[in-house]
Formats: structure tokens, C-alpha cells, sequence
């Protein structure tokens, strides 16, 4: 069994403010025991250098999940070669709200200044520390960063879909996200059912449940007639749950010679991507119960890691697509384009 290890840091991002001026960073890497002094007596593990140099995937959390809640799926990315990070700040986006966050740059959102500028306020600074792991530490000289993949849940997979551009991160080879649609908020001055669209021509896989109960409780804030925190809303609605979703798929996610999938899947809901779920923060009072969030979460680790495989790791996109249509039976949707 591959063996994954992972150590933190932290890095300033100085377009903020002090105290909420310095994020924190999770890597994860695969590893290779040597039962060193050193290793035993600082917990500090050797990467396994036969599979470097290693692509990069960045992951970020949503609002108020703790990023260990992500730790499985990161150690099945190491497990394939790829090194995985996942940042997070804490900070106070909206007045009165201090929260665990990916970093979201509010005004960068509004109609008049978005694509100006990243609305992931971490991912400039994140870059400049990837750059400076691969100059020294564990990982210096073994990370490939002209092989990153974005990708996130909920608001931070929102974040990951807006903000995958080559021109903010060169070397972006794909984009991925779970429960996470690009609706755009109209107390930010959008219209109505607006939805922002992804990089053209850099692969996506969108990926949701069909009991969903954040997102469907949520409509209010893109223009939709339910409130937010409406728990009588019908469960069996699975539009309700998934339908932003697939509506970013069909109408903001491009045509990329089918490189770009949607997978929409049967008894998951928001916080089917974590393990464990935090009950004590966030929004997971609204979310909907599944009957087997085990096997929802074992579908997702597959799907992304073949994902990233193909697109990171020059496996061929038939594996991917046999693993897809191999779990078509567990899957509300399918389709790409």
C-alpha cells in the first residue's frame, strides 16, 4: 500500500490585511519510509523520488470545512503520483462573519470587475510557494508545476471553475470541482440566473449529488423563488439539488472534444466529498441524508483520480471514460462534450 505523508506551512498573501493576512498549507506527497534518526525523530518522512517529478493538484475547501475532511481523497491522489495542497485562510469576507475560508475576493466577483483579477485571492501567493517547495525542503526539485490541476467543493469549487486560467496559473492542465456551480450571486449586482463560465479550453469535471440540500436550499441567492434555510423544500426534486449544476455544464461549460464530464451521483449529497463531516460548523444542517455515504464517497475518489490521471499523469482518456460508464448504474447523470 503506498504510503502517504503530508506537512504544513503558511505563506502571507499581502493584498489583505493583518490578522487575516497569512494562510496555511497542507501538502500531501507519496512517501517512502526509511526508518532514519532523522525521519523517527522529526516525523519528517522522504518523498518517493521514483515517481517524481509530481504533478500538483490544488484543492480548496469550502466554507467552514476543515481541510481534513478532504485527507482521504488527497492520500489516493498521492497514491497515483500526484502531490496535492490544500490552502485555507481565516478570515472575515463578509462583516461579522469570521470564517475558515478559501479565500474569496468579493469585489473581484462583481460584474464590472470580474476577470479582472483572480477572485481566489490565495492562488497568487500559493503560486509563489509552490514555486519556493520546489526550491527547498522535502519536495525541492521534485514537483512538476507545469502539471496543476484545480479543483475544490462548494465555494471552493466555484473558486476552482471562475478562476482556471492558464494566465493566472500557467501550467493548468484541468479543472474539478464537487457540489460547486458557478452561479453568479445577484447581491453582487448580476442578473438572474447569470452563470459564469469556465476557461474554454482547459478540461473540467463537474461532479454533484442528487441530494444536495445546501444547493437547494440556497436558489434565493442566484435569483431563485426559495429561500435559503427553506428545509421543507421536496427532497425528491432532484432538479432542486443538481440542477445549477448540470445547467453549468450545459450552458457555461464549453465544447472541448469531450475531455469536459459531468457526473452527477445517486444517493449524494453536499458533503458526500468529506470524511469526516463536521457537524459543529458550516452549513450541514441543510444537507440531505444518504444511505450509504461510504460508496458515494469510493465512486468520487475513482472518478477524480482517473480524472487527474489522464490529464496530469498521461494515462489514456478511454481508462477514464471505461470507469465512468463501468459506474453508469450508480450515477443519476452522465455526459460529456
Amino acid at each position: 500500500m503506498p504510503t502517504t505523508r503530508a506537512f504544513f506551512t503558511s505563506f502571507r498573501v499581502p493584498t489583505l490585511q493583518s490578522p487575516h493576512d497569512t494562510a496555511t498549507l497542507k501538502v500531501y506527497y507519496p512517501a517512502s519510509p526509511s526508518n532514519s534518526d532523522t525521519e523517527r525523530n522529526t516525523g519528517q518522512v522522504p518523498c518517493d523520488s521514483e515517481q517524481a517529478p509530481f504533478p500538483v493538484a490544488i484543492f480548496l475547501p469550502g466554507v467552514n470545512v476543515e481541510p481534513s475532511s478532504y485527507s482521504w481523497l488527497a492520500a489516493q491522489f498521492a497514491a497515483l503520483g500526484i502531490v496535492t495542497v490544500i490552502p485555507w485562510l481565516i478570515a472575515e469576507e463578509m462583516p461579522g462573519c469570521v470564517s475558515l475560508t478559501p479565500g474569496i475576493d468579493i469585489a473581484a466577483l462583481k460584474p464590472d470587475t470580474f476577470g479582472e483579477s483572480p477572485s481566489a485571492v490565495l492562488l497568487p501567493s500559493l503560486l509563489q510557494e509552490l514555486h519556493a517547495l520546489n526550491t527547498s525542503g522535502l519536495l525541492a526539485g521534485k514537483l512538476d508545476l507545469e502539471r496543476l490541476a484545480l479543483g475544490g467543493h462548494s465555494a471552493g469549487g466555484t473558486l476552482a471553475l471562475i478562476n482556471g486560467r492558464d494566465t493566472w496559473l500557467p501550467g493548468l492542465r484541468a479543472m474539478f470541482s464537487y457540489g460547486a456551480h458557478t452561479g453568479a450571486a445577484t447581491v453582487l449586482g448580476w442578473e438572474p440566473d447569470t452563470l459564469l463560465a469556465p476557461q474554454a479550453d482547459i478540461p473540467v469535471l463537474l461532479a454533484g449529488g442528487d441530494r444536495d440540500g445546501c444547493i437547494a436550499a440556497s436558489g434565493k441567492r442566484y435569483g431563485d423563488g426559495d429561500g435559503d434555510g427553506d428545509n421543507n423544500i421536496n427532497i425528491d426534486n432532484s432538479a432542486l439539488c443538481s440542477g445549477r449544476i448540470e445547467e453549468t455544464f450545459a450552458r457555461a461549460v464549453s465544447d472541448n472534444q469531450q475531455k469536459n464530464w459531468l457526473c452527477i451521483l445517486r444517493q449524494a449529497n453536499h458533503f458526500s466529498v468529506c470524511h469526516p463531516v463536521d457537524t459543529c460548523t458550516g452549513r450541514g444542517f441543510l444537507d440531505y441524508p444518504v444511505e450509504n455515504p461510504d460508496e458515494a464517497r469510493q465512486l468520487l475518489g475513482e472518478i477524480f483520480g482517473a480524472f487527474l490521471s489522464v490529464h496530469l499523469r498521461d494515462d489514456t482518456p478511454e481508462n477514464f471514460s471505461s470507469i465512468v460508464q463501468g459506474q453508469r448504474t450508480r450515477m443519476a447523470i452522465v455526459c460529456n462534450k
